[in-house]
């Protein structure tokens, strides 16, 4: 015998926002997000293998008052019709990286708060050809103070030393190692 339990759910709006809705349910207080798009844009010199670099943007972060470094990323605009899109906007207006579809690779999504979030961030990998052609005339760097790549090394030691703390950049490196696509 299977027993079913039934919630009546009580959903009120208590804030609506351009990017977030605050909403009250069940006695709990829920984000609703429209989710996002974040990248991790892999170089590697031809000339050199051991020569590995990984771009990173530099931001400030009002929530926690600091500048952070952290992989490309961006919310899913109502206008997107898939994540490609969004993901490849996004590294553009970051990096003006133009994104080439064959060279990236889907690696996942993760929750980022799932405590009192339903923001998910979807999770790609790219391998840059070439540093050529990069544009950054369209970057606003009133919201990217800085763009940079740096070594494996560079990396490792960032994290260590709490450089890195944003939660998605962590999460994106470990999907890209456990599938042998960088070195941590």
């Amino acid at each position: 015998m299977k027993f079913y339990r039934f919630f009546r759910r009580l959903r009120v709006y208590i804030f609506e926002g351009n990017l977030l809705k605050l909403k009250k349910e069940d006695g709990y207080e829920l984000v609703e997000h429209p989710g996002a798009c974040a990248i991790i844009i892999h170089f590697k010199d031809k000339n050199d293998e051991n020569d590995e670099k990984i771009c990173l943007v530099k931001q400030f972060r009002k929530a926690v008052k600091k500048f952070l470094w952290e992989i490309p990323a961006g919310k899913i605009d109502k206008e997107d019709t898939n994540l490609i899109e969004t993901i490849k906007r996004e590294a553009f207006e970051e990096t003006g990286i133009t994104i080439d579809e064959k060279n990236i690779k889907y690696l996942g999504y993760i929750y980022t708060t799932p405590a009192f979030s339903n923001e998910v961030i979807h999770i790609f990998y790219y391998f840059l050809e070439s540093l050529d052609n990069i544009s950054l005339k369209q970057i606003d760097f009133q919201e990217i103070n800085e763009i940079k790549f740096f070594s494996i090394n560079e990396i490792k030691k960032m994290i260590l030393n709490h450089e890195i703390t944003d939660t998605k950049t962590l999460s994106a490196f470990t999907f890209a190692s456990i599938n042998n696509l960088i070195k941590l």
